[in-house]
């Protein structure tokens, strides 16, 4: 449990706080691509066209023929490299904390699932896609004193 909370941490330092001290010389480069592409990656999860799935990557959905929706070429090339930055992202926090990128992965899936846009597709770990619900409202504190 103690690992888990570990690599917890790391993934969020690492990716979310300071990824260039976790990648060396091309940590700039991979915070900078990631955020500029991220307001794509947001439109296309709204429209329901990208998803985010179990293992932290982002993936084309399905039709209901089982075929990938229709993408344009770009897209699809924002999404490759994305889930690229992210590959060496894991890879690096992996490394980091005695893990292995696929575990690394799982634990952003769950984190990015938690956080997931009401509507927009995520892969629960058991293999099924679902639409993000609305968030639960936040409960008020007790305000006695």
């Amino acid at each position: 449990m103690k690992k888990i909370l570990a690599i917890s941490l790391a993934i969020f330092a690492c990716a979310i706080i300071a990824p260039q001290f976790a990648f060396g010389a091309d940590s700039a480069t991979i915070k900078k691509n990631m955020a500029e592409r991220k307001p794509k990656i947001e439109t296309l999860k709204k429209a329901g066209t990208v998803g985010e799935n179990n293992t932290g990557y982002l993936e084309v959905m399905k039709d209901k023929d089982g075929k990938d929706v229709t993408i344009e070429d770009a897209d699809k090339k924002i999404v490759e490299a994305e889930n690229t930055d992210r590959k060496a992202v894991y890879a690096a926090i992996a490394k980091k904390e005695g893990s292995t990128v696929d575990k690394v992965g799982e634990l952003r899936a769950k984190q990015i699932r938690s956080k997931a846009a009401e509507g927009e597709f995520i892969q629960g770990e058991d293999g099924k896609w679902i639409k993000a619900p609305k968030p639960a409202p936040a409960e008020k504190k007790d305000e006695k004193k």
